[in-house]
């Protein structure tokens, strides 16, 4: 058994529930999206798909693979299919938002990332690339303010919170 597959034991039975096959599927999926494994973890998640059919989450998790492997039109299709089974699902909006800055379309980044934040206002990702955005799009006080309050939300042992603060510098140079 390899020291994942222990590690998985080892979870298993520590949370006092057995995982069904989707969400198998989908953890491993998870461990290869975090690990950069895109095709592995977008067949795992494909598989989660196929035993649970109508989960938001799987959904939405594929298209942020599919987003890291540009496959753009697929992962849009794939979050609008997710927030159709559940609107509250935050990173639905955040994937969008991040397409859409991934080709310049800053205003259009910018409203899916305020839709993100009215679902879950404590994501500290959701301000950091609002911020950018802002700044793209030359406003750097919102963009000042959205990068401050990423920057309140993140650890200070979480490196983005350094990048924050170098980002802030960068705005407040620019602001007039």
């Amino acid at each position: 058994m390899s020291e994942q597959e222990l590690n998985w034991v080892q979870r298993l039975g520590q949370s006092g529930h057995k995982l069904t096959t989707a969400q198998r599927y989908y953890e491993r999926g998870l461990d290869h999206f975090t690990n950069g494994r895109w095709p592995a973890a977008l067949a795992d998640l494909d598989e989660a798909l196929v035993h649970e059919p109508d989960n938001a989450e799987y959904y939405i998790t594929r298209g942020l693979i599919l987003l890291q492997m540009g496959e753009d039109g697929e992962a849009e299709d794939d979050f609008i299919y997710g927030l159709g089974l559940d609107p509250t699902q935050w990173a639905a909006h955040y994937g969008r938002g991040m397409r859409a800055y991934k080709n310049a379309e800053y205003q259009a980044a910018i409203n899916q990332f305020s839709r993100a934040q009215h679902v879950a206002p404590e994501r500290p990702e959701i301000y950091f690339h609002r911020a950018i955005c802002f700044f793209k799009m030359a406003n750097a006080t919102e963009a000042i303010r959205d990068m401050e309050f990423a920057q309140r939300l993140l650890d200070p042992d979480d490196k983005r919170h350094d990048q924050a603060k170098k980002w802030i510098d960068l705005f407040k140079t620019t602001q007039t």
